[in-house]
């Protein structure tokens, strides 16, 4: 199995995207529902990498929960929900989906709020669980009307998502502002995103995915019963911006059930990552077992919503030589 960053876009070429887009704003939610079966059928039966790796994870999660055994049902089920995530997130940035449709599930929330009212920004740690671009999206149309106007910046590694990002940029040009590539981080990006946070900006961080450029940077922390190579530059990122940390995820309250609403949960770090180079490395892989607290939780709860179609538990060497092998 590849790096992420070297598999192909599960979501198709541009014109499928659109096309499925288009069919959606045109036919409504319920013809959609029934369409998508047959667009995703496709993906499934000619994915074997992707099944594999979701009777994985779906395994993983069933072994902890005391569930009967994966099947191949419950792998398609995964990939559905992977595919109408994506529609929802173009229907997001369309305005087709609201604040109105979401429940907020932390009181941390307030917490946020508040800052942002008062002016002051803050660093969002967020996931493939879920989805992401909904939080970036209703977070940049909601700011100056529901919330007070507040900027946007999203730390993203375009390796493998150039095809979706580009039908964004076509459905609201606005979903491509302040987005900042990973793999071009360095002194004088940390110093102008710090000036952002001053300013009551937000900084939004997927910290679930090694970087493509930068694979063997990584902590092994316990996830889901077995031991995850969790990427580090994210979070020492994090440390770097010294800015009011919290961890945020989108999940919709029920899995299956494409209209349940989506939760916000929202979490607050307790961890301050000031300190000496020996005291913040301890903190920084503090707030990463922190994270992968919260992100095991709600994966638990959540199954059908983890949206990292790769093997999460393959070492970044192997990774590697795999990579080494194939191009060849």
């Amino acid at each position: 199995m590849t790096h992420w960053s070297k598999q192909k876009e599960m979501a198709g070429s541009v014109w499928q995207m659109k096309l499925v887009f288009n069919l959606y704003r045109n036919l409504g939610l319920h013809t959609m529902r029934t369409l998508l079966h047959f667009i995703v059928f496709f993906f499934f039966l000619f994915s074997p990498g992707s099944r594999r790796v979701s009777r994985n994870f779906l395994s993983a999660v069933a072994r902890l929960e005391h569930l009967p055994s994966v099947t191949l049902k419950n792998v398609y089920r995964h990939f559905y929900c992977f595919a109408y995530a994506l529609l929802e997130k173009l229907a997001a940035w369309s305005q087709q989906i609201t604040v109105k449709d979401l429940l907020l599930k932390s009181s941390d929330i307030d917490l946020l709020v508040k800052q942002l009212i008062d002016g002051k920004g803050a660093v969002i740690l967020c996931s493939h669980l879920g989805n992401t671009e909904m939080l970036r999206a209703l977070a940049s149309l909601e700011a100056g009307t529901s919330l007070p106007p507040f900027g946007i910046n999203s730390i993203v590694d375009f390796s493998g998502t150039s095809k979706f990002n580009r039908l964004l940029s076509e459905i609201n040009p606005a979903s491509m502002l302040r987005l900042i590539s990973a793999s071009a981080i360095g002194a004088d990006t940390i110093i102008d995103l710090s000036n952002r946070l001053n300013q009551g900006e937000l900084v939004i961080i997927a910290a679930d995915r090694t970087a493509a450029k930068n694979q063997s940077k990584t902590i092994v922390l316990k996830f889901l019963g077995k031991e995850a190579h969790l990427p580090i530059g994210a979070f020492i990122l994090a440390s770097l911006l010294d800015a009011p940390l919290y961890h945020m995820f989108a999940v919709r309250k029920h899995d299956l059930d494409l209209k349940s609403p989506y939760e916000f949960h929202v979490y607050k770090s307790k961890f301050d990552l000031s300190g000496s180079r020996k005291e913040r490395m301890a903190k920084i892989k503090g707030l990463m077992e922190e994270y992968i607290h919260y992100l095991e939780d709600l994966c638990r709860k959540h199954p059908y919503q983890w949206y990292n179609f790769f093997d999460f538990w393959k070492t970044p060497q192997t990774l590697k030589n795999n990579n080494k092998g194939a191009s060849k």
